[in-house]
């Protein structure tokens, strides 16, 4: 597979709208259309981006969103894209929050969302993965997370011992903790000497805990492995681009070599000696459901 030393990548924003499909899959098109007028070879969309968070799901949504990622893997096709988004997937009584990766009209991958929201009750209406996902692609090697996970450095760094070259991040991340979110994806990418591309949708939406309505301010933004800002969403709907070039991740792995410097006898005694601490201080289920902060 030759991938290109040199190419652009999208953010495609907009802003989800609860539960329509059709609405949805309306804005997706014609973010993907702008992306690739631009240029741009992938294309990455906001977290469960043909529905948003639902409370409650049936057979009519499930067959609806299906045909919306079915749409989604033909402009794939069509464009000769890779792209990387979130839907809801039932499987077995669970529903999932999944992203999948497309390229030319293919699934060469999937992952399901590892570490759910309990501030806004994500736990409770979907099911948590357990297997990371890297796919080598015609855009280089992704690594792909959802939201949340960016909270979550260990997953970030497993990507990195498997070669991944570019961090994907769908995401909905909201206004009043946007400053994480814009460090926390910069942190990322300085750590693990990748690009990462994070995409925020816009709009308001009310909380799943509180009903409250939450902003989302449309900052998507593609860094480098330097930690340089290449782009950021404004706020507005629409796709979001920059270039990609990938011997920058090269350059900064020779230039700094932390794979060579990593000293993993010392980490595997500090995780053995963190572990049972770690397992005490994560939440049963019970615990989860007796959650009654806002977030």
């Amino acid at each position: 597979m030759t991938v290109p030393e040199e190419y652009y990548a999208a953010c495609v924003q907009f802003d989800v709208a609860s539960g329509d499909v059709v609405a949805n899959v309306a804005s997706m098109q014609a973010g993907i259309e702008e992306a690739v007028a631009a240029g741009a070879r992938l294309c990455v969309l906001p977290e469960l981006w043909s529905t948003s968070f639902l409370d409650s799901f049936d057979d009519d949504l499930f067959a609806r969103v299906k045909e919306a990622d079915q749409t989604l893997q033909e402009l794939s096709k069509e464009h000769s894209l890779v792209i990387v988004g979130s839907s809801i997937e039932p499987d077995n009584g669970q529903v999932f929050n999944t992203a999948r990766v497309y390229q030319r009209g293919e699934v060469l991958g999937s992952y399901r969302k590892i570490h759910l929201f309990s501030a806004n009750l994500e736990h409770r209406h979907h099911a948590a993965g357990d297997h990371p996902c890297v796919v080598e692609t015609e855009v280089g090697k992704l690594g792909v997370m959802l939201c949340y996970d960016i909270r979550f450095p260990e997953l970030s760094r497993h990507y990195f011992h498997q070669g991944a070259e570019v961090l994907v991040v769908p995401g909905q991340w909201p206004e009043a903790r946007a400053q994480h979110w814009r460090t926390l994806l910069r942190a990322r990418a300085i750590e693990n000497e990748l690009f990462v591309i994070g995409c925020n949708r816009t709009g308001q939406e009310p909380s799943l805990r509180t009903d409250e309505p939450m902003s989302f301010p449309g900052d998507g933004r593609i860094i480098d492995p330097m930690g340089e800002i290449l782009a950021t969403g404004n706020g507005d709907a629409g796709a979001t681009l920059a270039a990609i070039e990938l011997r920058k991740v090269r350059t900064m792995r020779r230039v700094l070599p932390i794979a060579a410097d990593l000293r993993p006898d010392v980490y595997k005694q500090l995780l053995d000696n963190a572990y049972d601490n770690m397992v005490a201080g994560t939440r049963s289920e019970q615990d989860r459901e007796s959650i009654d902060e806002r977030p």
